[in-house]
């Protein structure tokens, strides 16, 4: 009984060195900056289920993936439903809309956004008043006129009493002469 007994803590001093050894062996891999220490399963053969025979074909790497989902498409869409959903509308002005507001200009007949002006038209505008800023040469600039700036055009009398800038030019039809009173009348 002795004989057991001590064979048995033999054994366990064995047992007990070995797992104090491999222990210690891990803090000193853990402190040293090597992997952290991670949890294993270390199990007999007798602990795990028996497998039970597959009578069908299927290979062991298809059993492997039965329980994943990957995220990706199992079939391909077609060319129809791939081109419905990138026309289709979708709600948030994702697309061009179609602009409602625009009209036709009433005076040159080309075509603007309601409420605003016509570009055509005030192209035409622009030019003529570069032509008129050209034409006042360094009094736009240097020389300001104390008194009031009056354009006179071929055909016009030129008032008195008025800064006089002559156009050698007849009047545009869109620039009548009374814009430039102070009434507008």
């Amino acid at each position: 009984m002795v004989a057991i007994v001590r064979a048995f803590l033999s054994s366990l001093s064995q047992k007990w060195n070995i797992s104090t050894s491999g222990l210690q062996s891990l803090i000193n891999m853990w402190m040293r900056n090597g992997p952290p220490p991670a949890l294993a399963l270390a199990a007999c053969p007798s602990a795990l289920p028996a497998q039970q025979s597959n009578s069908s074909a299927e290979s062991p790497l298809t059993s492997i993936f039965n329980g994943i989902l990957l995220a990706v498409p199992k079939h391909r869409r077609s060319l129809e439903k791939r081109l419905f959903r990138k026309h289709r509308f979708t709600g948030f002005m994702e697309h061009a809309m179609p602009k409602n507001t625009i009209i036709p200009c009433l005076e040159c007949g080309n075509f603007k956004e309601k409420g605003h002006l016509c570009g055509h038209c005030y192209d035409k505008v622009r030019k003529e008043t570069k032509e008129m800023q050209v034409k006042m040469g360094d009094d736009l600039h240097f020389n300001i006129p104390r008194s009031e700036v009056d354009f006179v055009y071929e055909s016009e009398k030129a008032p008195e009493g008025k800064f006089v800038v002559k156009m050698e030019k007849p009047r545009p039809g869109w620039f009548p002469k009374r814009l430039m009173n102070k009434t507008g009348s």
